[in-house]
């Protein structure tokens, strides 16, 4: 079947942009999870290097087959320069925030996604997002100031690799390295290419919302010793759970512990102790964020325990 094809997708690549990184939650048979994307850097050169193997085979003394097999791409980042606190992020170092220094302790980097565009020379863009990766350590060059001036940037490296996960690409389930888009590509936009990472996936995003709670908003009789949950139906970020408080009847916090599953859409609060008979209390959110960075508006939940 002929390919179709815009004159414009045949334009060169003149400039790159928009460096953005997303930390990787979760890639394992069931699912593929990643951060709201953070802006990262000033991007000045971007390469990607992709390390393929290819073997002939040979019979009746002549080439007869040939294979090639592609594993890890190496990108190579040039940056004007990276905030102390990000690059302790993508490192897998301590940032104190308190004193505004890093602690370079030889940390394991997260798995991050990679994204950012490089402008054509007709004006339009090429997307490209990498699903998974760590970043090196940096190197970093300083000099002696002279009577011309001589600007040293940062070079970064990161090796990116296949998803655990395998998505439906249509034929074939298969973990997947990197996405590419192009605006001049038929039913491409790249206007939210930097609000999610994307995935083969992604659709249109639904606004945040709570799927359900136990309990439900104006119960009554809840047990005592029972935990409360909420679910929701978008994927939450990592600190979810701290954005919501259970109060008593006098509005003070009630001591428990909250915790996120692992699809990160339930969150569950467990009292430290049995709650009051036949007392009111109230479950408040406020700034809980999606990982699409939708935040939810300010809700309450109330109920009322048992009597005796």
């Amino acid at each position: 079947m002929p390919i179709s094809v815009n004159a414009n997708e045949y334009k060169s690549v003149v400039g790159v942009s928009d460096l953005y990184i997303a930390e990787v939650t979760q890639d394992d048979s069931t699912t593929y999870l990643a951060d709201t994307p953070e802006y990262l850097a000033p991007a000045a050169e971007v390469t990607h290097e992709p390390s393929v193997n290819r073997k002939t085979q040979y019979a009746d003394d002549q080439p007869f087959d040939t294979m090639s097999s592609e594993g890890e791409t190496t990108i190579s980042l040039t940056v004007t320069g990276i905030p102390i606190e990000m690059l302790a992020k993508i490192t897998g170092r301590v940032f104190d925030a308190a004193t505004g220094r890093m602690f370079d302790n030889g940390g394991v980097p997260p798995y991050c996604a990679l994204m950012f565009r490089s402008q054509k020379s007709n004006g339009s863009y090429r997307y490209f997002s990498y699903l998974k990766g760590r970043f090196d350590m940096p190197s970093e060059e300083a000099v002696t100031k002279a009577d011309s001036p001589d600007p040293k940037t940062i070079k970064l490296t990161f090796i990116a690799i296949k998803t655990i996960h395998e998505f439906d690409l249509g034929d074939i389930d298969d973990g997947v390295k990197r996405i590419l888009g192009d605006e001049d590509t038929t039913n491409f936009s790249g206007t939210s290419w930097f609000t999610q990472v994307q995935t083969p996936e992604v659709t249109a995003v639904s606004a945040i919302a709570i799927s359900t709670s136990t309990p439900l908003d104006d119960a009554t009789g809840v047990v005592i010793t029972s935990n409360q949950t909420i679910t929701f139906n978008n994927a939450l970020l990592s600190d979810a759970a701290n954005h919501v408080a259970l109060l008593d009847d006098a509005n003070a916090p009630v001591a428990a512990a909250k915790t996120l599953s692992t699809d990160k859409k339930t969150i569950t609060i467990n009292p430290t102790a049995s709650l009051e008979v036949s007392t009111g209390y109230s479950l408040v959110l406020s700034g809980v964020t999606d990982i699409y960075g939708q935040v939810l508006a300010d809700t309450v939940i109330t109920f009322t325990t048992a009597g005796a």
